[in-house]
């Protein structure tokens, strides 16, 4: 039996799901005609990620990695467009996706035109992906003073925080069968990652907790704790 195709091919269908439930959040972000307090950072790592990811598939000319690495880079392209066009704040977020690509761009044309061999291509722009991939992993963890402050997970979705624990399960093994340490070692952290975000909905519940105050003559009113 090919463990390494069959790995490929499931970690392939957990990537494009996890990918998908940013279609979540620009629903809601096309529903209320403004991005709110959602963060522009998961959705241009993801975007940077990919492009980055798709050209170090290319140089180890790993099929899976390329074609999921492509799909991320697409997606992530359309949810920044969406919540481009929707957020108040075009001018600050224009310049952080501005300068993020060109950071981007650079790190490219020095893959490109300045590293002489495909050894070292390989070596730099793996430990350049690796760095985006703890990342992309960690993005959920940008709420983590919002949970422990108000002693809530209302801030983290579950369903992103455990896809997230899924996918980068299946890349580590599948880094570990090609024998691939810049697969394996940030996807092992990733996992990591995701367990302490799973354990906050043990720790936390799903909204703030609330008590009643009741002074004289007013009606009983709920306050946070």
């Amino acid at each position: 039996m090919d463990y390494k195709l069959i790995l490929s091919w499931t970690a392939t269908v957990s990537q494009i799901g996890l990918l998908l439930t940013g279609t979540q959040v620009c629903f809601k972000i096309i529903r209320s005609g403004n991005t709110g307090h959602i963060a522009l950072f998961p959705f241009v790592a993801c975007c940077l990620s990919g492009i980055l990811w798709t050209k170090y598939g290319l140089l180890i000319d790993d099929f899976p990695i390329t074609f999921v690495s492509g799909a991320g880079m697409v997606s992530q392209s359309i949810y920044i467009f969406i919540y481009y066009i929707n957020t108040r704040e075009k001018r600050s977020a224009a310049i952080k996706i501005l300068w993020s690509f060109l950071g981007v761009t650079s790190v490219l044309s020095y893959i490109k035109y300045y590293v002489e061999d495909l050894e070292t291509a390989i070596r730099h722009l793996g430990l350049i992906c690796s760095g985006f991939s703890v990342a992309v992993y960690g993005s959920p963890l940008v709420s983590l003073a919002q949970v422990v402050k108000q002693k809530s997970t209302e801030y983290l979705t579950f369903s992103l925080c455990l896809a997230n624990f899924v996918v980068s399960l299946q890349w580590f093994m599948y880094g570990h069968l090609v024998q691939d340490a810049y697969i394996k070692l940030p996807n092992a952290l990733g996992v990591l990652l995701s367990v302490i975000q799973l354990s906050l909905f043990i720790l936390y519940p799903s909204a703030p907790q609330r008590t009643v105050i009741y002074t004289p003559g007013s009606k009983p009113s709920k306050l946070e704790i």
